[in-house]
């Protein structure tokens, strides 16, 4: 396994550099990068096609320096130094589990107050530089292709709430018992959560640009599915209790041409320090020397492969259907039928006779996405 993204750069190279990035921060980078660049590639033909529109919107050139931005920067400047200084003299806190570092109230005063006159001192120096001592706004033409940062930022943002709010309700009791623990720490993330939630901001954001609800669902299906297999990888890679149940089967033989970890796994090295100790570790932080006491069903690489091999069918199906919505009913459809096969042997928590959240969900997104492409097909 590889941990931190230093283990597999030691992996690739043999040099261990320690960075303050986790192995699957880096998979979930790469998710939104390979999204970014589908979601762009089909809007771009739907507004070369006439699908989409390309809308006005007026821009800010330039306006005078208000006392508001000289207090953002020494604010930001206090906060890098209050948080920077207490990292450089803590790296090994740092690196080990930066989310929690990052928002805890450790940090350091003398960083703070540097931190706070560096970032004044350049407020003043954007001041004192800036030619515009009034407000200048220009109308510009707005592909839907030149939204898709704004749309990724907001569907990420909206969607690290939901995942975190709908891990803390399949997860009460823990909640209950640590409440700012559970919310500040690094993990904890449900998918459907962060789909739900990510959506359904999505969906807000793009009314203003006269984007139709059904259109730029399509356009971010098969991209979802990318994100969704790619993000998968990083479980897997970093070990990070995505796994199944206990699997001390004997490996088929109609399966012997899988490697050995591709049906059962111990996860050395997990990034969750899940298991007992290692007697022999060579990770150089002496951090993750833990392994799974039983192999596990490597779940999530499972999931990662049949997320890719979902993405070329929704890929290649995009321009397949006349009526907006139909083609994100079927990746409704595709996304239920693959969570759902997966949980019998993937860890969750039971919520209701035996179910767990996301069998309830994903098989109510079956029927909603079913019943979404037969009215839309009806409809059209």
């Amino acid at each position: 396994m590889f941990p931190t993204l230093s283990h597999l750069i030691e992996y690739l190279t043999g040099f261990f550099i320690p960075l303050p990035f986790k192995t699957f921060g880096f998979f979930i980078a790469l998710a939104f990068l390979a999204g970014s660049y589908f979601i762009s590639k089909d809007l771009t033909e739907k507004n070369d096609a006439g699908l989409i529109p390309t809308t006005k919107k007026k821009l800010i050139k330039g306006k005078p320096t208000e006392t508001k931005e000289l207090v953002k920067h020494a604010l930001t400047g206090l906060l890098i130094g209050f948080k920077g200084l207490f990292a450089y003299y803590n790296y090994s806190y740092f690196i080990d589990d930066t989310f929690s570092f990052l928002f805890s109230v450790q940090g350091s005063t003398t960083g703070a107050l540097i931190g706070l006159a560096l970032g004044l001192a350049y407020g003043i120096y954007i001041k004192k530089t800036n030619p515009f001592t009034e407000l200048v706004e220009e109308e510009i033409e707005v592909k839907p292709q030149e939204l898709t940062a704004n749309l990724l930022l907001i569907s990420a943002g909206a969607g690290l709430v939901g995942a975190k709010i709908f891990h803390q309700l399949e997860n009460w009791d823990t909640f209950i018992a640590d409440p700012m623990g559970q919310l500040l720490s690094g993990g904890g993330l449900t998918f459907y959560g962060g789909l739900i939630c990510g959506a359904a901001a999505v969906i807000i954001y793009v009314k203003q640009y006269r984007i139709k609800t059904g259109i730029i669902a399509d356009a971010m299906a098969a991209p979802l599915m990318l994100a969704y297999g790619i993000g998968r990888i990083g479980c897997h890679t970093s070990g990070d209790g995505d796994w199944g149940i206990v699997n001390l089967n004997p490996k088929p033989e109609y399966l012997q041409f899988l490697p050995d970890w591709m049906w059962a796994y111990t996860y050395p090295n997990n990034v969750i320090r899940a298991g007992e100790r290692m007697a022999d570790c060579s990770d150089p932080l002496g951090l993750y020397c833990y392994e799974l006491a039983n192999p596990v069903y490597p779940t999530a690489v499972y999931e990662a492969i049949m997320g890719i091999l979902l993405f070329t069918i929704i890929w290649k199906l995009r321009n397949s259907f006349k009526t907006p919505g139909m083609l994100f009913g079927l990746y409704l459809v595709f996304n239920g039928l693959e969570r759902f096969s997966i949980e019998k042997i993937r860890i969750n928590n039971e919520l209701y006779n035996g179910l767990t959240q996301a069998e309830m969900i994903s098989a109510g997104l079956v029927v909603l996405g079913l019943s979404l492409f037969f009215w839309l097909r009806k409809k059209g």
